[in-house]
This record gives structure tokens, sequence and C-alpha cells, in this order.
């Protein structure tokens, strides 16, 4: 007779080893702290995310993006203010190059806005050594947010390569929006979890930007406002857009209008005028470029709408902040901005490549508080930009941005395959409001922003590609 072997015997011998693991690390958390816990934690999430980007590679613009929003709210939740997030991102961001290097699907960088944001990081890098620069250390920093954009963008183009991976994209991309627009709306009526109260507190410089107008900006995942406030209208009006696609059935156009109302009322509690401005401006244009009836009517009734709201007194502190973005000269925040660029414009004439990369800003006050530069706020990326890279690199950005919005436009009213070309108005509208937003923020100093700016621009450079593809194959049939 064969014996047979007892199950609970090899479950015996695989608890055995759980266990001294198990009290391994224990001992290794109560010796080193909690950052024991976070590289086992960035160890076992480096293998999934290998797994996932290699088995599906669509995947690494959904985990890129949603590192990018739920990464702060993580470093609240555990309090790991000191853990370089900013390296493990791009950690992630060399991963997926690798992964997608091996299975030999890297492009991008051919491509028209590849090769213009490859210029971008080249004169990134020449300005590392410009002999104006105070400080080495904040050019390194600031450089590596240049590096994330150029990884993104190839990321992104090398992995979205259907019609389905671009829904695929967008659907979680509204997901990941609606979540921070509840998260947000929760902060405002339930009130700041301890986590977040000690974030918002963590120094008086930070909670006196967080308490303005009498009351404290709400800012979900993200660190801070601005950024939440910003990406609740960018992913609204994606939303917006993606109701008029002829391929959304009754149910989803349903879902679309719910989730677009919770991120446009989440919004108004960031208090980012700039979003307030960017919404109709958004409508606008998609209004503009497509002459669709309904999309005509949506800017009637939105010009209706800002216009009693002008014009009737409102009970809502929230609201009245972002109303006051219609002020224009007569805000006192935009004189402040107005008076404080004068300032800066002698400096920047007299210096054509500017004062180097990171002078100005966070970075300028934390290693060259000597500077002059270093004290001066730019909030403006194109102010920014001007200081750190003279009014050359300025010249250099805007002349970017230009090609690239004209090449997606004119990749728009040269598409055949009319589904695509419904796509190609969602990264088309966004990246016109990016353009637009560079003036009043600093729209490339957080994660989510940046990555964001990426997806569109490969968006728009990969649509392209496929519609083209997909005429030469029906015209070889």
């Amino acid at each position: 007779m064969f014996n047979k072997s007892n199950p609970l015997d090899s479950q015996k011998v695989l608890a055995i080893p759980l266990v001294v693991i198990s009290s391994l690390l224990a001992l290794a958390a109560a010796l080193v702290g909690v950052i024991i816990n976070v590289v086992i934690l960035a160890i076992i999430s480096g293998i999934v995310i290998f797994y996932l980007a290699y088995t599906n590679p669509k995947y690494s613009t959904i985990i890129m993006m949603m590192g990018a929003f739920f990464l702060p709210l993580v470093m609240k939740v555990f309090y790991l203010g000191d853990v370089p997030v900013g390296t493990g991102i791009e950690a992630v961001n060399g991963l997926l190059i690798l992964i997608l290097i091996i299975r030999g699907k890297f492009s991008g960088w051919k491509s028209w806005p590849g090769i213009l944001l490859l210029i971008w990081f080249g004169f990134n890098f020449i300005e590392l050594f410009n002999p104006n620069a105070v400080s080495r250390i904040a050019g390194v920093f600031s450089f590596r947010g240049t590096i994330t954009v150029i990884l993104a963008f190839l990321v992104a183009y090398s992995t979205l390569e259907s019609k389905e991976d671009f829904y695929f994209f967008l659907k979680w991309w509204l997901v990941f929006g609606l979540c921070a627009g509840l998260y947000g709306i929760y902060q405002e009526y339930a009130g700041l979890p301890s986590y977040d109260y000690d974030w918002a507190a963590y120094d008086e410089n930070r909670y006196n930007l967080l308490f303005t107008w009498g009351r404290l900006r709400k800012f979900s995942f993200f660190n801070g406002p601005t950024e939440f406030g910003l990406v609740m209208a960018y992913t609204g009006i994606a939303g917006v857009i993606m109701f008029f696609f002829n391929r959304i059935s009754l149910s989803k156009r349903i879902c679309l209008v719910i989730g677009v109302a919770v991120m446009f009322w989440a919004m108004i509690f960031s208090g980012t005028r700039t979003a307030t401005i960017l919404l109709p401006l958004g409508i606008m244009i998609v209004a503009a470029i497509t002459l669709w009836k309904r999309m005509l009517i949506a800017v009637a009734i939105t010009g209706v709408l800002v216009g009693l709201l002008l014009i009737r007194p409102t009970t809502s502190q929230s609201l009245f902040v972002m109303l006051t973005a219609f002020q224009g000269v007569d805000d006192p925040s935009m004189n402040v901005r107005i008076q404080n660029q004068k300032a800066i414009r002698g400096y920047i004439q007299s210096s054509p490549f500017g004062y180097g990369l990171g002078s100005t800003g966070d970075l300028g006050a934390k290693h060259s508080p000597d500077s002059f530069v270093s004290t001066f706020p730019p909030d403006s990326e194109f102010v920014r930009i001007a200081v750190e890279m003279g009014w050359i690199g300025l010249l250099i950005w805007c002349a970017i941005l230009a090609f690239l919005l004209s090449y997606g436009i004119n990749a728009y009213f040269s598409m055949r395959d009319p589904e695509l070309k419904q796509i190609m108005l969602v990264p088309l509208t966004i990246f016109f409001m990016m353009i637009i937003a560079q003036y009043p923020q600093e729209c490339f100093r957080t994660p989510v922003l940046a990555l964001l700016f990426s997806f569109m621009v490969a968006l728009i450079a990969k649509l392209k590609d496929l519609d083209t593809r997909t005429g030469q194959i029906a015209v070889s049939k």
C-alpha cells in the first residue's frame, strides 16, 4: 500500500520559513525603523510592476499614473516625509523603459514630438553647466524633473498601440480623477484626517499657503491644492469630451455626467482660480475645433451660468474665491504677480541663459538662499524658465509648445479614422489648457502634472501615427 502524504505536513514545512522570515523582518523593523518596511514594500511592488508591465505593456502608463495620484497620500498616512519618493518614481520609470527595451517595444524618440522633447532635454542638460548657477545640486534636482517628463512620454508612446489601449488609459484616468475628487469633498465636509492635518500644519509657511481667504484649501491626495484643482479641471474636461464620443453607451454617459460633476464640485474646494479660467476655455476650444452643435450649446450655457454667478452675490466662500479669477487686473493677487514680474524683468534681460536650473522657487530658497533670484516667487512656469534659463530658454520652450500644438491641430484635421479623431480631441484640448496654465502656475514641479503633460503629448503623437498606419493599410487593400 502506498503511503499518502499528510497535507498538514507540507503546511508545517512551509510555515517554518515564513515564521523565521516574519521574525527577522520584525526584528529589522525594530532596529532600523519603518524604512525597512518601505524597502520591502518597494521590492514587492517592483516585482509586481515588472510582471504586469512585461506581460501587458499598456499597464505601464496606468502604473505611472497611479503612483503619481496615490503616492503622496501614502506618504502622509505613514508619515514618510523623509523617504525619497521622487527617486522611487524615477526608478519605476527606468524599470518600465528597461522592460520596453527587453521586449523590443521602445519607440517614440524618432517622432516629431519626441525629437522636440529631446531638444528641450538637451538644453536642460547644457544648463547644468551654466556659469551663473550658484548651486549645482539644485540644478540636478531640477533636471531630474525633466528626465521624468521624457521617460513618461517614451513609456506612453511605446505602450499605447490600439484604440482599446487609448480607451483603457482614458477610463483609468477618469477613475483616478473621480477618486481624488471624492476624497477632496470628504476633506471639505468631514474635515481633514489626522495625517492630512499633520502634513498641512508641518510648518508655518505651508499652513499659510493652504489657509487663504479665511479657509483651508483642500488638496485631496496631492501635495498642494494647485495640482488638485488643475487635475480636476483637466480630468473633468476630458470627461466632458468623452461624453460626446459615438462609442459611449447611455449608461456610461450617465456615469460620465456624475463623475464630471463630482470633479468640478471638488475643484471649487481647492481654491485654484486658474482652474476656474481653464474650464470655460477648454469647452470653448472644443467648440471652436469641432463646431458641434451640442458643444456650442454647452458653451452658451456655460457663459450664461458664469455671467449669473458674477452678477449675483454668492454665500459660498469657496465659490466666491474661485470667481475672483475673472476680476483680471482688479485682482490683488494678479497685481502682485505683475509687480514681481516687472521687478525681475531686468535680470532676465541681462542674462540670456538665466541663472541656472533650480536657482529660483523652493529649490533656490533651499540651496542658494543668499541669491536674489532665490527669493523671487516665480508663480509661473514661463517666468521660472525665463529666470533659470534666460530669455533664450523661454523662447525655445515657447517654440516647442507652438510646434507641438500646431502638430496636434494639423493631425486632427488630417485624420481619416473618425473614432481616432474623436479621441484626439482629449489630448489636444488638455494640452492647450496646459499651455495656458503655465503662465499663472508652475505646472511641472509636481509629478502628476508633469506626467499628464507627457501623456497628452504622447497621445497626440501616437494617435497621429496610428491613423497614418491605418490609412496606409486601407489603401494597400
